[in-house]
């Protein structure tokens, strides 16, 4: 009788171990599943990074290029700026001589024209 009961309690212990261990069976299954799916979830949200990563490089080539462009227009504006202010410059003193010389011509003739004015005034 003893032996029997051992032996039940052997096979409740054994059904009760068979149990547990297709709950852990299913566990383990549920979990694998679980990280299969987060697996997948972080695949796709990466291919969303590279995604967005590959655009915004583009969009930093372009910015880049762009800068680039402006960069040129502003110092080709500032050389054109500097080459107006030169010729300016430039024009300014070329006028300032012409004025002096016509000036000085002018006071010249005048003086010359009094002079001959005074003399057929005086003899």
């Amino acid at each position: 009788m003893e032996l029997e009961k051992i032996v039940e309690q052997h096979e409740s212990q054994l059904q009760q171990q068979s149990k547990e261990i297709k709950q852990h069976s299913k566990e383990i299954a549920r979990l694998s599943d679980m990280s299969v799916e987060i697996q997948k979830q972080m695949s796709e949200g990466l291919a969303r990074v590279d995604e967005s990563n590959r655009f915004l490089r583009e969009q930093n080539t372009r910015q880049s290029e762009q800068n680039a462009q402006i960069l040129q227009a502003v110092i080709k504006g500032n050389e054109s700026s500097d080459e107006h202010q030169f010729q300016l410059k430039l024009l300014d003193k070329t006028n300032f001589w012409k004025l002096t010389i016509g000036i000085g011509g002018s006071a010249a003739a005048i003086f010359a024209a009094l002079t001959e004015i005074i003399k057929l005034f005086f003899k």
